[in-house]
């Protein structure tokens, strides 16, 4: 029997796949036989980026019958890895999304381990740098290609990681969504610009290391694309200018006031499902962030949340970067086990509110490390 939500959604990106599609779809079998996958509890998202071959019919051929929430997506023209990856994000229903290379350069079968970074951290990304990881790679262009790349990201963003070009990443859905929503980086250096985004708004993103085997038939063109990451790199550096988000203002109607916020964020989270960040503004007023949402979806979520048991009065309203940087750092209130869990800079404090509850809370340290917090906008 099929859930009525899965629990995780895998996003593979692809373009001109078809021929070797079998050794992928392979290897997502065999994640599955040694218990890596469950498919029942899986959304699997294939992205055709704007095939010339038969890409995405073979995806459900080979997939559909496995996998019971496969959904195969298709763009128009070839936009980018980062672009297909978006498009994913978008529809992905789990709360937490996961994506990987079509190559499979990366097993399925380290899955899990990817995944359980999820909840002591926002954001994992596998690392081919790390002391732990296994690399099998005979090309020495691009295994210096990669070195090269690797020191002009950290040089020019500050950063620090060692590898930020590893096709294997997870977050929580609705940052995911936030994102993606934020990025302009369409191609392969995306990765850099989400790294740095997730950076400026204090998400945690751990380092995990992975046994990446190189795959032939490379789809990166050694001069063509590391001039264009090169100029990508300078770009997600010099940027200055973001997209607003839409979001939503949600207050109690007079009568309805007496409840408490725990309750509006339980009736809006199961309303919406785990994928739209919730802040909280003041005691009885709360702002749902819609990103990735055209303004049709602005205005169909708008009226579902009008129509809910506890009375609210929704307005649709905008949030700039600047004003989402304001509300930095975000952190997760767990909707299983009611527990509001608090990064400080002395360490990790947990909170108990009443009744389980979804969504995001922004939270601030007072004083110099003080264990002290500010629940307010």
């Amino acid at each position: 029997m099929v859930p009525e939500a899965p629990r995780l959604t895998v996003i593979v990106p692809a373009f001109n796949e078809a021929i070797r599609l079998s050794e992928g779809a392979a290897l997502l079998e065999e994640a599955v036989g040694n218990g890596s996958l469950c498919p029942e509890e899986t959304e699997l998202i294939f992205v055709d980026d704007g095939s010339t071959d038969e890409t995405g019919w073979r995806a459900e051929e080979l997939l559909a019958s496995r996998f019971p929430l496969l959904r195969v997506l298709r763009l128009h023209d070839n936009a980018g890895k980062g672009a297909a990856i978006r498009l994913g994000t978008a529809a992905a229903t789990a709360p937490v999304v996961l994506f990987m290379d079509a190559d499979m350069s990366v097993d399925p079968s380290q899955i899990p381990h990817l995944v359980k970074a999820i909840g002591p951290a926002d954001v994992a990304i596998g690392s081919r740098s790390l002391n732990e990881s296994v690399v099998e790679c005979d090309n020495m262009h691009r295994r210096v290609m990669g070195w090269t790349f690797n020191i002009v990201v950290s040089s020019l963003t500050k950063m620090p990681f060692r590898d930020t070009q590893c096709g294997f990443k997870a977050m929580r859905t609705p940052l995911a969504r936030v994102l993606f929503h934020l990025m302009q980086v369409k191609r392969f250096a995306f990765d850099v610009e989400l790294l740095s985004l997730a950076r400026q708004l204090q998400m945690e993103i751990a380092e995990i290391a992975v046994h990446w085997c190189e795959v032939g038939d490379s789809r990166v063109r050694a001069f063509a694309d590391s001039v264009e990451m090169a100029r990508d790199v300078l770009h997600v550096r010099s940027r200055r200018e973001w997209p607003h988000l839409p979001a939503l203002v949600v207050t109690p109607a007079p009568g309805e006031r007496r409840r408490s916020q725990s309750r509006a964020f339980g009736d809006i989270h199961r309303s919406l499902g785990p994928n739209f960040p919730i802040l909280s503004l003041s005691e009885d007023q709360s702002m749902v962030l819609l990103p990735l949402c055209d303004p049709l979806e602005v205005q169909t979520i708008a009226d579902r949340l009008r129509m809910l048991p506890t009375k609210l009065t929704v307005r649709e309203r905008s949030l700039s970067f600047p004003q989402l940087m304001e509300r930095t750092p975000f952190r997760w209130i767990d909707g299983e086990s009611g527990g509001l869990v608090v990064g400080l800079q002395s360490g990790v404090s947990e909170l108990t509110i009443r009744a389980p509850v979804g969504g995001w809370e922004t939270v601030r340290s007072r004083g110099g490390g003080t264990n002290e917090v500010s629940l307010n906008a």
